[in-house]
């Protein structure tokens, strides 16, 4: 991607603090999307997987592209049941309170009562489903495409949005922004490891770890580090690389800093659980999101 894993903000998105009836879903479709949201989370699991190898990316994104298609099917579906409940609701109101007078008129008090209470236990029934599918929708969330060339502040609008139509609460939000060689941490070069950090995976599974920089040497000046920026780290553990990076500027840079390494383990690894509370938004230095928002 275009981000750097080194440069991140961390901040809080919270939904409105009135948000959209909770989806009210009936039993038949509360088994349909549960069970097309367990698919759809079996097969962003094996997408992950397969993504993390060259040889196999191309396969795991066309299927990470297919289970986001799956989910948003979903989603488009469930919100037109809201819809359609809502209409329906709004047509049957004025009729409800006509019915009830009826009713008083033929039956006693006590029957109009029970009557009552079953159609709010129905409803209080559809409503705990609604959270439900909800939470799983939530769940299986795999990016917002619909940030993609947007500003940051309308992606975080788009997902404050999602959010509101679920009738969720509050998540938090990763920024990752693009480094520049004038913030702090640029002599620190990434090293992303596999999920048991015990060798380097690299940002894209192939072992390769790269600078994004020119190194200033106090003594000779801008030299490209590494092969034009590169070390090739595959089978080596995150210390062995690094010791292979930091030989190629033993030395300070016109500051007075030394080359160091920050390891990065993915999320899911150990000691980074992957979570359902945290979304990643990686920034170009243009302040547009030039890639889906993910939930890691």
């Amino acid at each position: 991607g275009n981000h750097d894993e080194y440069a991140r903000t961390v901040l809080t998105v919270q939904a409105p603090p009135f948000p959209r009836a909770a989806l009210g879903i009936n039993e038949d479709d509360h088994e349909m999307v549960t069970s097309i949201l367990k698919s759809t989370r079996d097969m962003v699991d094996v997408a992950r997987v397969l993504i993390m190898n060259e040889g196999t990316m191309e396969a795991g994104e066309e299927m990470m592209a297919q289970a986001n298609s799956m989910f948003r099917e979903v989603k488009d579906h469930l919100m037109m049941r809201q819809y359609e409940k809502k209409q329906k609701e709004d047509a049957m109101a004025a009729e409800k309170e006509v019915l009830r007078d009826l009713l008083r008129e033929k039956y006693s008090q006590q029957d109009v009562e029970e009557a009552n209470v079953e159609d709010v236990k129905k409803a209080q029934e559809d409503s705990k489903r609604g959270l439900d599918v909800a939470r799983k929708m939530y769940e299986t969330m795999i990016s917002f495409p619909e940030c993609l060339e947007q500003f940051f502040e309308v992606c975080l609008k788009i997902i404050n949005e999602e959010l509101d139509s679920l009738g969720l609460s509050s998540v938090e939000v990763v920024v990752h922004e693009k480094r520049n060689a004038d913030q702090e941490g640029y002599n620190k070069v990434v090293i992303v490891t596999n999920e048991l950090a015990d060798r380097v995976a690299g940002k894209a599974g192939d072992g390769i770890v790269d600078y994004p920089f020119m190194w200033n040497d106090a003594k000779v000046g801008f030299v490209n580090l590494g092969v034009d920026g590169k070390w090739n780290c595959s089978n080596k553990t995150p210390y062995e690389c690094c010791v292979h990076i930091r030989e190629s500027a033993p030395g300070p840079d016109a500051n007075g800093k030394y080359l160091e390494c920050h390891i990065f383990v993915p999320f899911g690894g150990v000691g980074n659980d992957r979570r359902n509370d945290r979304i990643f938004i990686n920034v170009s230095p243009d302040g547009r999101v030039h890639e889906a928002p993910q939930i890691q």
